[in-house]
């Protein structure tokens, strides 16, 4: 039967494996005794399939066979456990093939109940559950899973998975994404990750995610169906049909393959084809309510009215909620002249999904179409993403709620169970920085440092901001110690500060018990903190103790004379009995404008920050501030209706809550409602009068709204409030600039820039008012820079464009005659529209015109130079950067161009000339940097390629292309290294001896032995490049020399250029197919392109022709391992330290084996050693 699936508009039907791929090889276990029972049910451990590749080919017979031998074994209670335990998990396997989920979920569940760290039991058994649709369960197992493997790339795409089923698209990006990053050949995740961009509407991003599914397992069907109804959304319905052509060669049996092939048919119009695939749908699969919907929309189109009625009262039959039958078959009807009919189908078209409004007739007007329904609001998930701004993406509720309850029994004194609670939030949110953060803590109170150690380290990797906390922690310097000298006096009061900072967050998040915690814990180092008084009276307030509350804001006005405005709003919102205090009405908040009866307002002189932790102390009602942590994430997403509703919330929570007004402000400045922005922005400068930042935002609205006058007050005031505020100083320069002041503009923004290096937007400004006073060079810089920081910005190039014409006509610079920037400004934007859809040629084109009306403008070259690299034609892209810096000398992105240009061109020294000339005209450009990194890694001088990768990310700390080209250039160091010292691939000794093994075919050729020679030599100094000319220039001389292909092969190994390395391996070997270090050397990069078969292989061949070989061993250790056969992979990775003990990624290697087999403490021991011996 066919798996129904969902369909998008034009009937393509999107398809997700529902069939998950089961861990069916256990290992971590001995290998079972011998006996017959034994082998039939445990039969080969490691080459098993999933259940996704057994579906057609399974013996029903063996499985029964394989149940019963299994049985005899799990129910026998003279067995030894680790024996029933894999009898439970094979027998479970068994059913699986059989689809008998409900008894390989009992199977599975008995393996745990014995070993509750079975993790590939509790993998299958999530599987199991997603099968059968409860993937809440699965979600549960997987996170266990997760838990005991954080580094489980298929835990982490199957609960991915999970997620997309549910709905929770955002939760199953993460997971698909962490899957990707566990294992970037984690084909499914690829697809996984496709699926959900596809849900999202982002069509490009699925086929990108698909093409490196199907780059991973070119036999990946459902990538390639699915990459099929993405080309077909797009109107590429060629693609779509070959994609389709495809997938039907892997699984000629697939109804839902032939239903879409049968839409992208009739996407062109091709009515008999698609008819033929639907009927070929239908044939497989009689329920095929996509292949009667297809067959109906092509008789329909083939004026056969009567056929497509049929096949819409079919598809409506199979299923009465497909919307699109309902509309399919009201059309069909009107046709027909049946109206009344057509109405009610169309009124239910309308019912089943409102979007088909308008797109039939619903009859006279008293038949009423029903009311759209209202648009679900997103998954919570996305808006705690947006929320808690830590780089984090998206935190479980539930861990949420164990950190919680861990706080409360913390504060109660048990701190063993508070441990537990931290360690179960952890398993259901493996990436929760605040869980491990708070574990380290409580963990070391008990003494246990080494826990919180561990701890400490992985909440610093998830979130840096906590690295001068946990310093303090593991340094000794912990919160329950007493001040003692003038220095532990100081760090007392910082750790303080941390503390209520993190109180702050920890109000906003997991409620007030751990805000109290850390409140306390702050007055305890510092009995003189006042925001930590000020803070904890918030939280009593809270917990509802006003007894409490009060003292503390009596003691924080005490410390701070400038809090009591604080704490007399505190005083008057708290006056009365809170236990009868009538909450407001939340679901139907007052609007922020609407007339209220008058307030007395207590200005709060010493509210001047914008911060969470700001918003938790001032925030007495939660409700509120978790409507303003929404509202602020709506704004941030771009959803300015639901911002303003949530800061309404907060205003009829808090009608004195500066932040709701001032969110308030925000947004309708965004949606350009500036009258209502000012008046919203008076609100807040009435509560708090010093709070800059609402001056600066009050003023940026003056200026928009014409009172130029007003918005300079404002903006001065903002200056002289917080002189280090950026906004304070730009809204200035706007002012200024809009009084026609162009000069104090230009200084005021230039103050802006002074403070912010980084914002565009004061670039921007900074050249506008540049440009006013026709200081066009200056312009031009500055909208350089503003286009260096947000290169994208197409009103930043157009200005750029317009500038540098300006400047030609003042005289500046010699612009031709007849330059008409205007007229090709059209056609430049076309070029830009072309070239991001990949219509390289048709870019150049709009370019080529461009130029014709506006000849001097260099950035047109620069442009249609990328447009020609794109295609090839380097030549022409060389001449037209050129001709930019003929124009311009300056132009730095014209020699960043070049250096790309001329790398391609295989002339590394003179990209690097031009690398080293952009550099010096603007250093702090990290693309360069990297740019250049890349250049030097290519000629192998990795040192220089280091240095200049280390410098991109100190400038670009978030550029992961640099991150991980530093790691490429410090691994290529260490092989290069290698290479000289005893078992390491590719040494000169073993070139030397396939040199001389090879004597008998050198002679005569002493000139290439001679050019072998000193390709050795290039190769060893990482000199790859000229190592490979050498070799080249030696094999021309003598075609039959093996040890010059050998040479060249390893060179373009350690270049990345692995298919010609195969090539040249592969011709080594059928010159001398007796050498063992090449067969090893092409196993393992075939292993690199993951040819698991093809290097398993050569590894083998190896160790038949070389028993010592430490590769063939090394290699052969690392795929056992990826299959399962953790014993034999040990084995193996123990015989190749033998062989060489100072190898560091032996070590590495066999530590995942025995992380695999459950023996921690050896992994452990196997990692220490890798890094004594310098592995990373």
């Amino acid at each position: 039967m066919s798996r129904r699936t969902g369909a998008v508009s034009r009937i393509f039907v999107a398809v997700l494996s529902h069939g998950l791929a089961l861990a069916v090889v256990l290992g971590a276990l001995a290998a079972p005794a011998v006996a017959e029972d034994h082998a039939l049910c445990f039969g080969d451990e490691s080459g098993d399939q999933g259940s996704d590749q057994k579906e057609a080919n399974v013996d029903q017979a063996a499985v029964d066979q394989r149940i019963a031998a299994c049985t005899a074994i799990a129910e026998d209670d003279t067995q030894a456990q680790r024996q029933r335990i894999k009898a439970y998990f094979y027998r479970g396997a068994a059913r699986d093939d059989k689809e008998d989920w409900d008894g390989a979920i009992a199977d599975y569940s008995q393996a745990i109940a014995l070993d509750p760290k079975a993790t590939s039991a509790l993998f299958n058994r999530g599987t199991d559950w997603s099968n059968k649709g409860d993937y809440d369960r699965a979600i549960a197992d997987f996170n266990i899973v997760i838990s005991l493997e954080p580094s489980a790339s298929d835990a982490y795409s199957s609960r991915g998975s999970a997620f997309l089923r549910k709905g929770k698209i955002e939760a199953a990006m993460l997971d698909f994404q962490q899957a990707i990053e566990a294992d970037p050949q984690n084909g499914d995740a690829h697809t996984g990750l496709g699926t959900a961009w596809s849900k999202t509407g982002e069509r490009d991003k699925a086929i990108a995610e698909y093409d490196k599914a199907i780059r991973i397992d070119p036999t990946d069907f459902i990538a390639l169906v699915n990459r099929g109804i993405a080309y077909a959304a797009k109107d590429e319905f060629d693609r779509a049909i070959a994609d389709y052509d495809a997938a039907l060669a892997m699984d000629p049996k697939s109804a839902d393959a032939y239903a879409n092939r049968s839409a992208a048919w009739i996407g062109k119009s091709d009515w008999a084809r698609a008819i033929a695939d639907a009927n070929k749908a239908i044939e497989l699969d009689a329920g095929n309510v996509d292949g009667y919907y297809a067959r109906g929309v092509a008789w329909a189109n083939k004026d056969n009215n009567d056929r497509a009625l049929a096949d819409f009262d079919k598809a409506i039959a199979l299923d009465a909620t497909d919307a699109r039958a309902w509309l399919g078959r009201s059309l069909t009807r009107s046709r027909k002249g049946d109206s009344a009919g057509a109405a009610v189908d169309c009124r239910k078209a309308i019912a089943l999904d409102p979007k088909n409004a308008g797109g039939c007739d619903v009859g006279p007007g008293d038949a009423k179409a029903p009311a759209a329904e209202k648009a679900s609001e997103p998954d919570l998930s996305s808006l705690t993403k947006q929320i808690e701004a830590t780089g984090r993406q998206i935190r479980s509720k539930e861990a949420a709620a164990q950190i919680r309850d861990a706080l409360k029994q913390q504060v109660s004194g048990d701190v063993p169970g508070a441990i537990a609670s931290f360690g179960y939030a952890i398993s259901l949110d493996p990436d929760n920085a605040e869980a491990y953060y708070d574990r380290a803590v409580a963990a070391a109170s008990q003494g246990d440092n080494d826990l919180a150690a561990s701890d400490c380290r992985r909440a610093v990797e998830l979130d840096p901001q906590r690295a001068g906390a946990c310093a303090a922690l593991m340094s000794g310097q912990q919160i329950v110690q007493a001040a003692g000298t003038q220095n532990q006096a100081a760090q007392d009061r910082t750790a303080a500060r941390i503390l209520v900072d993190r109180a702050g967050a920890r109000l906003a998040k997991y409620g007030v018990d751990g805000a109290l915690l850390d409140f306390d814990k702050a007055i305890g180092l510092d009995a003189k903190n006042a925001d930590a008084y000020l803070g904890r009276s918030r939280a009593r307030a809270l917990k509802g103790d006003q007894a409490g509350a009060g003292a503390d804001c009596r003691r924080a006005v005490e410390l701070d004379s400038a809090r009591s405005g604080s704490c007399d709003q505190q005083a008057a919102g708290d006056e009365g009995n809170p236990a009868t205090a009538q909450a407001p009405d939340v679901g139907q908040p007052k609007l922020a404008g609407a007339a209220s009866v008058p307030q007395t307002i207590h200005p709060n002189l010493a509210a001047t920050d914008d911060t969470l932790a700001a918003k938790a102390l001032e925030t007495k009602d939660q409700r509120a501030l978790q409507a303003i942590l929404g509202g602020d994430a709506w704004l941030d997403m771009g959803k300015y209706d639901k911002a303003i509703g949530s800061y309404d919330v907060v205003i009829a929570l808090e009608p004195d809550n500066r932040f709701g007004y001032f969110g308030h402000g925000r947004a309708r400045a965004a949606t350009r409602d500036y009258g209502q922005a000012i008046a919203d922005f008076d609100r807040v400068i009435q509560l708090a009068p010093n709070f800059a930042a609402a001056y600066s935002l009050r003023g940026l609205a003056k200026a928009t709204s014409g009172d130029v006058d007003g918005a300079l007050a404002d903006c001065e005031r903002a200056a002289t409030l917080d002189p280090k505020a950026r906004d304070a100083h730009y809204c200035k320069g706007m002012a200024l600039h809009a009084k026609g002041d162009a000069a104090r503009a230009v200084a005021a923004y230039t103050v802006a820039i002074g403070i912010d290096p980084k914002a565009d937007a004061s670039y921007y400004a900074r050249g506008m008012a540049r440009a006013d006073r026709k200081d066009y060079s200056g312009a031009i810089a500055d909208f350089d820079q503003a286009l260096k920081l947000d290169p994208g910005n197409g009103e930043y190039a157009v200005a750029r464009k317009a500038a540098v014409a300006a400047k030609g006509e003042s005289g500046e610079a010699g612009a031709a005659e007849g330059t008409d920037l205007r007229a090709a400004m059209p056609l430049l934007k076309r070029g830009d529209a072309f070239y991001a859809k990949r219509k390289y040629d048709r870019a150049e084109a709009e370019y080529s015109r461009a130029l014709a009306l506006a000849p001097n403008e260099p950035s047109t070259y620069s442009a249609r130079a990328r447009a020609r690299m794109q295609q090839g034609d380097y030549d022409g892209a060389l001449a037209d950067v050129d001709r930019a810096l003929e124009i311009d000398p300056s132009y730095i992105t014209a020699y960043y161009a070049r250096a790309l240009i001329l790398t391609k061109k295989r002339e590394p020294e003179k990209a690097i000339a031009d690398y080293n000339r952009a550099i010096e005209m603007k250093p702090d450009y990290a693309p360069l940097y990297f740019g250049r990194g890349s250049t030097w890694y290519s000629i192998g001088d990795f040192d220089r390629a280091a240095a200049d990768l280390d410098r991109a990310l100190r400038l670009d700390s978030k550029s992961e292309m640099a991150r991980q080209g530093r790691k490429l250039a410090m691994a290529a160091k260490e092989k290069a290294l290698a290479s000289k010292k005893s078992g390491g691939m590719a040494r000169q000794s073993d070139r030397q001896t396939a040199a001389s093994d090879e004597a008998p075919q050198t002679r005569g050729s002493e000139s290439a032995q001679s050019f072998f020679t000193r390709g050795n030599a290039l190769y060893d100094k990482g000199n790859y490049d000229g190592a490979i000319a050498q070799f080249e220039q030696a094999i021309a001389l003598d075609p039959g020399f093996a040890p010059s292909y050998y040479g060249r092969a390893q060179s373009f190994t350690l270049k990345g250029d692995y298919d010609r390395a195969l090539a040249d391996y592969d011709k080594a070997i059928s010159l001398a197919p007796a050498e063992a270090k090449v067969y090893a050397d092409r196993g393992l990069v075939r292993m690199g392109q993951h040819d698991g078969a093809g290097a398993y292989n050569d590894f083998e061949k190896a160790l038949s022709l070389d028993p010592k070989n430490v590769y063939g061993y090394f290699g052969r250790g690392v795929i056992r391992t990826t299959t399962a056969d953790y014993d034999g992979a040990i084995a193996d990775l123990s015989k190749a330290i033998k062989l060489d003990p100072k190898f560091a990624g032996l070590y590495k290697a066999r530590s995942r084996a025995w992380e695999a087999k459950g023996n921690h403490q050896r992994a452990e021991a196997d990692r220490k050693k890798a890094l004594s011996l310098g592995a990373e």
